[in-house]
């Protein structure tokens, strides 16, 4: 019989208000021992779905709370399981005593991810739709919370589950039509098998491509900011990410390591990457950081080069522009503009001697940058299509794609009929294991273990 887990699953405190979750056989039974409405009719004796005023009792019975509670039953909750939840104020008092009296009373401690997990075991979500529960959770920008929630909604793993499905229906008539050859079954015909593989084979490839893609929308959009130092690198860093993440001092080579932070820019995440500036050095620190802040200006998918139109052009500024050439996302970058009348002469050379994307003249430190963030905005894919985000639904989408193939080509190539048979069946597990149906315990403990105590 499975356990009564309990847990608080509204984050850190102090807060406004706490949520603390109950499910498991005894949910309502430990809750009308913590908890007593006004009215004196216990809540698991109560309306379903509805919110109830009491008092929340602490071991001792004293009341250390006045709050509301709600009855969930099995057929109508998150986890498939009755389901009970006290929200209370967000004091860590409050919650901890409340706990203890939830584990006096046969509760157990829930581990992460125990609710979503017991979902996914109840039929409730399948494995893609479990795992985009930890990615809307953990999404820092608008489009990563739309990305998720087109796959909580199914947007892959119906997919997924359509192609296995007709590749299941293809084994199971031809198993058929060996099995009982005294029925009067349709034959099967290797034709039409070819054309059911090959449709699920381009389905696949087609959802493997979204991978890139909505790993960017996950991880945010790489960006490079390079430049010489005190070119206002950081400044700019700091104005688009909206806080003081680097520091900003008037000494040169400040900044010595690459700086990552993913912020939202106009709903889109974008990974910013502040580098050290580039100069040559007898520091080794900061050595390493100008090779460090090469090889992301040459990974990154954009390039911001700060040029300072303040100064004249250095030598290091020349080694920022041949470094933005690599990249076919280069934008230029013309800072500091609150200490000058009008631009410099040499910047209108720079404008035309690069293939920059777009030119930008601003002061990061007056921070204006709602142009470049328009820009950098448009960097981020539009979830319009169907994007994973998962790591591990790609390979095993592109395992399933080759396994189809295989089958496809022994089907056309007139092989014996175990041939065919394996490698449609290995096609219809490795999609099995996408979406949970043949997964093992082993892997859903570890997506489960990845997720928060309280989800």
């Amino acid at each position: 019989m499975a356990s009564t887990i309990a847990t608080c699953s509204s984050g850190s405190m102090p807060c406004a208000i706490a949520i603390v979750r109950l499910s498991g056989p005894e949910a309502f039974s430990v809750l009308d021992g913590i908890f007593k409405p006004k009215s004196g009719l216990p809540v698991s004796q109560r309306q379903r779905r509805h919110m109830h005023y009491g008092r929340l009792l602490a071991k001792d019975g004293a009341t250390i709370d006045l709050c509301l509670a709600a009855c969930f039953s099995a057929s109508n909750s998150y986890t498939g399981e009755d389901l009970a939840e006290v929200y209370c104020h967000g004091s860590q008092a409050v919650v901890a005593a409340m706990l203890d009296h939830c584990f006096a009373l046969g509760a157990v401690p829930a581990p992460p991810g125990e609710f979503t997990k017991r979902a996914f075991l109840s039929g409730r979500l399948d494995l893609t739709e479990a795992e985009a529960v930890a990615d809307l959770i953990h999404s820092q920008s608008e489009l990563g919370a739309k990305a998720a929630v087109q796959q909580l909604e199914g947007s892959v793993g119906s997919r997924v589950k359509a192609i296995r499905e007709q590749t299941l229906s293809l084994l199971a008539h031809f198993y058929a039509v060996c099995d009982y050859t005294d029925e009067d079954l349709d034959p099967f015909e290797y034709e039409k098998a070819v054309d059911v593989l090959t449709e699920g084979e381009r389905a696949l490839r087609s959802l493997h491509q979204g991978f890139q893609r909505g790993r960017l929308i996950r991880e945010g959009v790489p960006v490079a900011i390079i430049g010489r130092p005190n070119a206002g690198k950081s400044t700019l860093f700091n104005a688009l990410a909206g806080s003081q993440k680097a520091i900003v001092t008037d000494e040169a080579g400040t900044t010595r390591d690459v700086l990552e932070q993913v912020i939202s820019v106009k709903g889109a995440p974008i990974r910013i990457l502040d580098t050290a500036g580039l100069r040559d050095t007898e520091s080794k620190a900061e050595r390493i950081g100008v090779e460090r802040a090469r090889q992301a200006a040459q990974s990154a998918q954009a390039v911001l080069c700060v040029l300072d139109v303040s100064d004249v052009l250095s030598d290091e500024d020349w080694d920022a522009l041949l470094l933005a050439d690599v990249c076919d996302n280069a934008v230029l970058v013309l800072n500091k503009t609150d200490l000058v009348s009008a631009l410099p002469p040499w910047a209108e050379d720079v404008k035309q001697g690069h293939p920059w994307k777009e030119v930008f003249s601003l002061s990061a430190k007056d921070e204006q940058v709602e142009a470049l963030a328009d820009w950098l905005s448009g960097l981020a894919p539009k979830p319009d299509d169907v994007l994973v985000t998962s790591a591990r639904q790609a390979r095993l989408m592109e395992e399933a794609a080759d396994a189809l193939a295989d089958a496809m080509a022994a089907a056309r190539m007139g092989l014996t009929a175990d041939a065919f048979l394996s490698d449609a069946e290995r096609a219809v597990n490795l999609l099995g294991q996408i979406t949970g149906e043949t997964a093992s315990a082993d892997l859903a403990h570890e997506i489960f273990g990845r997720f928060c105590v309280g989800k």
